[in-house]
């Protein structure tokens, strides 16, 4: 599904150049269950950012379903993002004054699609939030707003999910019912790649890359 072939990704911070990625060479098939870990500043969020098309590397190839993508214009790494990949973030990224239901919404918003109501009704059932579609962010646990970013990112069927530290402003209790719900989704045959501290919940994925420094260690 996903091939990286020597990817680099170099950057200034200030005076200094920051190897950020260094030499990548890595492949994600389609329906696996990955998990990314690595030390704070070991390059799991650029590598995800990569993964997503939401940054070009400094050097190597990517290709995405065969076709390479690190060429490819702005418009259409838009386009390959709208309709392939879905994002879910450590920090929800919900607007604050828009309810569940346009929230899950938005990415059809974005894409110019039709909203589709039913189909905003089958993903908050699917995450247990049928009852609170009408509620703002502000009425929400940490959990529940999780869950409808989980929801959005679900909202135009991509073929991949990409979280980074999905859990990691959660409790035990709700980083479970996340990690549940991410199982589920690889269960029903999408591909989910997934950065996270906790080493428990990475091993339970079906496969773990360990980042250290810019390259993978294991």
């Amino acid at each position: 599904m996903i091939q990286l072939k020597g990817i680099e990704k170099i950057y200034k911070r200030g005076v200094e150049t920051v190897h950020a990625l260094a030499g990548i060479d890595m492949h994600i098939d389609a329906g696996e269950m990955v998990a990314v870990v690595g030390q704070s500043g070991a390059g799991k969020t650029t590598l995800l950012h990569i993964l997503g098309c939401l940054d070009v590397p400094t050097r190597g190839e990517m290709h995405f379903d065969g076709i390479r993508v690190d060429r490819m214009r702005e418009s259409e790494l838009v386009a390959l993002r709208r309709s392939k990949i879905g994002f879910i973030f450590q920090q929800f990224h919900l607007i604050p004054g828009l309810s569940v239901s346009e929230n899950i919404a938005l990415p059809l918003l974005f894409a110019r699609k039709k909203v589709n109501q039913e189909r905003i009704q089958e993903l908050a059932h699917m995450v247990g939030l049928q009852e609170r579609l009408g509620h703002t962010p502000s009425q929400l646990s940490g959990g529940e707003m999780q869950r409808v970013a989980i929801a959005r990112s679900l909202i135009n069927e991509p073929e991949i999910i990409l979280a980074d530290e999905p859990t990691g402003n959660l409790d035990s209790a709700n980083s479970e019912k996340i990690f549940q719900l991410l199982s589920s989704l690889h269960g029903s045959g999408i591909t989910v790649v997934m950065i996270t501290h906790n080493d428990e919940l990475a091993e339970r994925a079906q496969r773990v890359i360990r980042l250290r420094d810019g390259q993978i260690v294991a």
